[in-house]
């Protein structure tokens, strides 16, 4: 079975899970695996007791191995940077992207029952995403009959087809089976012994093994172990002893500090439990020969000697621990273990860089450990501040509110008690408690704490609140804005921002990321140009998630000024540092703002690129949409360009289904602009459909900006379908209301105008049309240029035919070149309304895209697909599209067809 489910794996993940009781062969399967299957490259997960609430405790080999890879350095980075906001996903990210170097990859998991959560997680997350991204990873895990074993082949079995996956139970051999075992294991043995033995064993691997050793006589694990150490000395029993109670490798010189020994005589110790089969030795140490040996030796340990060894093995562990998170959460079980008390430790785990991976479970244990120490002690109120703040982290507002109410409760400054009081009304708005949001505001305030930051702070905070839950008769924009004046007041004070310290730094970011806020709904792109500008400014070099992402807002804005080529140069930075860096939700981000900016340009290929890698990530990470929509909103856009914009628009409004009212304002606009710009009159009702429902969404969320940006595409929507007068009107509503139009605005004012003057039949609606296409054109914006132009070609069909032939076939042509197939069919249809007949290149004859002209070449030089995608920074799924796309367009039917036709196409850098 296995050897079917390797034959699999070259193209996409394939996974087993081998269950059985102990000493039934599971390690020995494993390791049979690795040496008859002998992949590329293989890394080992192993699970030990006291590391199962260390988070990645078990994949440090397998995280080496790839970090090691020619595509592991967001790995590597990861680890290095040493930063405290490091998130799960952005290793599993970073994983998943460094097996893309590896031609195969056999990953083995042993004692999966005492894995930690995490390390299973990124073993799931591997899985599927190797087998949407067709990497050749073979997981084969084992494990006790136990629930983590369950859970992990239910969720494998998930994500992978069925013939993809395997779960095997290994039961006892059988009589026969038992015989030839115990033959091999000691040839000399004769019949009747070897029966003898293989009956006594009952089936178990383990037992015949140990049994068939000279010596071996024993019924149960302990009288095995007592058998074994008869004659043997006290150090070995010691170290069994020791061995037992880490219930992990221990490295020689280690095991001789925890005795407090010279090396020497573990060295000897470890020696005579080596030749007796009661220990094993290998590069990592010395270990207990078999989970059913340190079971056994474990409860002939007396409980005093239990206790005073994870005493010595909590102190060692802290003491070597530094800000590693699983040394330091390892001691802290063995001091559980061991009754020692555990505040200090707790605070150091809690404020331990990365302390993100310690996760909910992690976060639970803290928990238990603060509420059983004594609530007076200040170590107890620092530690709940550190869980609150790491809840927060979490975004688990709930225990961060429980957390910040029992700071209020036992803190005795005011300044402390005040910030307590505040993070509690930041995590009530967060769980969109308004009520409690404010109340908790209200007592921050009333403490009466005369500190110049927090002042900011709470200011800030309360500007937000009042922005986003609009109170009649508050001015929530002018209160923003003077916080950000407050802001530099503090800043001038203090020197310049390097005179800041941290928590002063931060509330700075706050304000202008409040003011930024303020900005954006009065619609003002020179003070959020400006906010933006301040915020990357004052978050460079010292908090470079901040940083990213005011240089993505920057860009944002930049489009909205209509400024593209600086739109795309911001955005598309952004895009390769967070991808850099591994910061999977800034990558989406940016890759969201980029993929517009490349739309807008016409660079329908490039956006499709960028946005599927984009909403390929999103699938394996989420998708937290912060100031914009999800990146499949975009991915749905580019796709009504592409054609089959009937299919695309359902998706479209399905998904609008699952957004605040908000958002929904602009899904609802866009349908009705898309439905009247390709249907027309045709189309009416369903228009007026889009236009009520966009109408009634603004009205819920009462946003300013966005309830103007409707009026503008209202009137467009309505125009097309022939509703004049009402088009007029929203048009002159959104005069009055916006008092800054951006240029792009006017581009499509200018084409509303002509359209509503196109009925009076004097020539303006040209003239007008022509403008607008004129502006287009120098600003770049290609699509909105090639609708103007189908409008053009419309706007003439009576007056001048064979003009509004010529534009229209040009634009026609313009449309098949950028691949908006959408856009092309409506112009042909136009054509045909004129009596000119239309046709379609062949798809051998389609002009290849500048990156499918990069991936030709390289397949002529014969580069294979993962040595494409690390040469191109591309996923392997997405070079195999482009692969499948350039072979239909050339007509080629393999990899050796394209080689030999890539100088006929003159594909720029292919061998001549």
């Amino acid at each position: 079975m296995l050897e079917e489910l390797f034959a699999r794996s070259g193209d996409g993940a394939v996974a087993a899970i081998v269950m059985g009781d102990p000493g039934s062969g599971k390690t020995r399967l494993l390791a049979e695996a690795v040496d008859r299957f002998a992949p590329d490259a293989t890394a080992r997960i192993v699970g030990y007791e006291p590391e199962q609430s260390v988070p990645l405790g078990a994949c440090a080999e397998l995280l080496q191995t790839l970090s090691a890879a020619p595509a592991g350095g967001g790995l590597r980075l990861l680890f290095e940077q040493g930063t405290s906001a490091l998130a799960p996903m952005q290793v599993f990210e970073a994983a998943h992207r460094a097996l893309d170097a590896f031609e195969g990859l056999l990953v083995t998991v042993d004692d999966l029952q005492w894995v930690d959560e995490l390390s299973l997680a990124l073993c799931h997350y591997l899985v599927r995403a190797g087998q949407v991204a067709a990497q050749p990873l073979v997981l084969i895990a084992a494990a006790r009959p136990s629930a983590e074993a369950a859970t992990l082949a239910a969720s494998v079995r998930q994500v992978l087809p069925s013939d993809r996956f395997a779960s095997l139970t290994l039961g006892p051999l059988s009589a026969e089976e038992s015989f030839q075992l115990v033959k091999a294991l000691a040839p000399g043995t004769d019949a009747a012994t070897a029966r003898s033995v293989a009956e006594r064993a009952q089936g178990s691997p383990f037992w015949l093994e140990a049994l068939a050793r000279p010596g071996g006589s024993a019924a149960d694990a302990a009288q095995l172990v007592t058998a074994r150490l008869r004659g043997a000395g006290a150090d070995a029993a010691a170290l069994v002893g020791l061995l037992a109670v880490a219930a992990r490798p221990l490295s020689l010189a280690d095991a001789a500090f925890l005795h407090d020994w010279p090396v020497a005589r573990i060295e000897h110790a470890a020696s005579e439990l080596v030749s007796r089969g009661v220990a094993a030795m290998n590069i990592v140490g010395v270990r207990l020969a078999h989970d059913v040996v340190r079971d056994a030796a474990y409860r002939e340990i007396p409980e005093e000697t239990r206790r005073t060894l994870h005493g010595r093995l909590a102190e060692w562990l802290a003491r070597i621990a530094g800000d590693d998170l699983g040394r330091l959460r390892e001691a802290l079980a063995h001091r559980h273990a061991a009754a020692m008390p555990s505040h200090e430790l707790a605070l150091r785990l809690a404020r331990a860089p990365r302390r993100t991976l310690l996760g909910e479970d992690g976060l639970t244990l803290l928990a238990s450990i603060a509420d059983n120490a004594d609530p007076d002690d200040e170590r107890t109120l620092s530690l709940n501040i550190e869980l609150a703040a790491l809840a927060v982290e979490l975004a688990n507002h709930a225990v961060a509110l429980e957390r910040w109410s029992r700071v209020v409760e036992r803190a005795a400054e005011p300044l402390r008690r005040a910030s307590a009081l505040l993070a509690a009304s930041r995590s009530a708005f967060a769980l969109e408690d308004v009520d409690a949001a404010w109340s908790y505001l209200e007592r921050a305030g009333a403490v009466g704490v005369a500190d110049a930051v927090f002042d900011l702070e709470r200011e800030a905070h309360e500007a937000s609140m009042e922005l986003w839950m609009p109170q009649e008769g508050v001015p929530a924009r002018t209160r923003a804005y003077a916080v950000t004046q407050r802001a530099h007041a503090i800043v001038e004070v203090a020197g310049g921002v390097e005179a800041l310290d941290e928590r002063a730094r931060r509330a700075y970011l706050e304000a202008l990321r409040v003011q930024y806020e303020a900005a954006y709904q009065d619609d003002a792109p020179e003070t959020l140009l400006r906010t933006s500008g301040e915020r990357a400014a004052v978050a460079r070099g010292f908090d470079d998630e901040a940083y990213l992402a005011a240089e993505i807002d920057n860009a944002r804005v930049l489009r909205r000024m209509g400024r593209l080529r600086d739109a795309e140069q911001a955005s598309r930075a952004a895009w390769e540092e967070a991808h850099r860096r591994v910061l999977p939700q800034l990558t989406i981000d940016s890759g969201y703002w980029l993929g517009n900016v490349l739309e807008q340009q016409g660079r329908i290929v490039e956006a499709e690129e960028i946005v599927t890698e984009a909403i390929d990530l999103a699938e394996r990470v989420g998708d937290q949409a912060r100031a914009r929509h999800r990146i499949s909103r975009l991915g749905h856009k580019i796709a009504f360009h592409r054609g089959d914009w009937r299919r695309v628009l359902v998706a479209f409004l399905n998904e609008a289904g699952t957004v605040g009212a908000h958002g929904r304002i602009e899904f609802h606009q866009d349908a009705a602009v898309w439905l009247a710009s390709v249907g027309g009159r045709e189309l009416e009702s369903e228009v007026l459909t889009q236009i009520a429902e966009a109408r009634r969404c603004a009205d819920l969320a009462a946003c300013p900006r966005c309830g103007t940006e409707l009026r503008l595409a209202v009137a467009e929507a309505l125009v097309r379908i022939g509703h004049h007068n009402e088009a007029a009107s929203s048009l002159a509503e959104w005069k009055r209301l916006q008092g800054r139009p951006q240029p792009r605005d006017d581009v499509l004012r200018l084409r509303i105008e002509a359209l509503l003057s196109s009925r009076k039949g004097n020539g303006a609606a040209a003239s007008l049309l022509a403008r607008a296409i004129d502006e287009a054109d120098r600003l770049g914006l290609v699509l909105d240029g090639l609708w103007t132009r189908i409008d053009l070609g419309r706007a003439l069909a009576t007056a001048n035919r064979d003009h509004a032939i010529e534009v229209l076939r040009e634009a026609a042509e313009t449309a098949a070149a950028l691949g908006t197939l959408t856009e092309q069919n409506v112009a042909e249809k136009g054509l045909r309304g004129l009596g000119v007949r239309t046709w379609r290149r062949t798809a051998v004859s389609e002009t290849l895209t500048e990156r499918e002209q990069e991936i030709a070449a390289l397949i002529a030089a014969g580069a294979s697909n993962p040595e494409i995608a690390q040469q191109l920074f591309l996923s392997r799924k997405t070079v195999e599209r482009h692969v499948s796309n350039v072979l239909k367009k050339v007509g080629a039917r393999n990899r050796a067809e394209l080689a030999a036709k890539v100088a006929e196409l003159k594909v720029e850098g292919a061998p001549r």
